[in-house]
């Protein structure tokens, strides 16, 4: 399914971001995935925003005025969002969209790929 185009600093879900990633409709190469709260496990339904990378002065990562002022917390960078979509489908083809979710939750607690069956 094609997705339209998904802007930054929007409300958008997960499910949307990897639909989008899976569509090619969204190059995320440049942007973070971000969410109002400090999560452990990310859902389908998850509310999230894409921005820009934080930048790095020091040791420490600024981020855009736009997170700051929301209060956002980052979940994803957006290479390895892609990343992850990418080795999914590059193992099966018509992996549905719970099965990209588990290998991005896999990805964020082992820092490794999940391997698909």
């Amino acid at each position: 399914m094609l997705m339209s185009k998904i802007n930054t600093k929007e409300s958008t879900t997960i499910a949307s971001v990897i639909e989008a990633v899976q569509s090619g409709s969204v190059n995320i190469d440049d942007l973070c995935v971000y969410a109002e709260e400090d999560v452990d496990d990310i859902s389908l339904e998850l509310i999230c925003y894409l921005d820009e990378y934080p930048t790095v002065s020091g040791d420490i990562e600024v981020f855009s005025d736009f997170v700051v002022s929301n209060n956002l917390e980052l979940v994803y960078y957006g290479q390895q969002f892609k990343d992850v979509v990418i080795n999914v489908l590059s193992q099966k083809k018509s992996a549905s969209l719970e099965e990209v979710l588990s290998a991005l939750n896999y990805y964020l607690e082992n820092d490794d790929f999940l391997e698909v069956n």
